[in-house]
């Protein structure tokens, strides 16, 4: 991941859409502190990934309370009979 000054992204912004259109993060700073980030499109976002995670975990805990639940004998046939068992 390079950084560059605003000034220089300023100065040479179609060269950055170059290196990013090729994959490359390009993190632009202002006073060396950083403001904007330059990503190829369709790159995940944080937010994306954390709701994702968080669904994850939700349907990890539904997984685990109902495994804990008995099944009753119908069940268990019914899930033969069906081709999920």
């Amino acid at each position: 991941m390079a950084n560059v000054s605003a000034f220089e992204a300023k100065t040479h912004f179609g060269k950055l859409l170059d290196r990013v259109s090729k994959g490359e993060e390009v993190v632009i700073t202002r006073h060396d502190k950083p403001v904007a980030r330059l990503v190829p499109e369709g790159t995940p976002r944080l937010d994306d990934v954390r709701r994702t995670v968080a669904g994850l975990r939700e349907l990890q805990q539904r997984i685990r309370r109902r495994s804990k639940a008995k099944l009753l004998d119908r069940e268990v046939r019914s899930a033969i009979d069906e081709g999920r068992l």
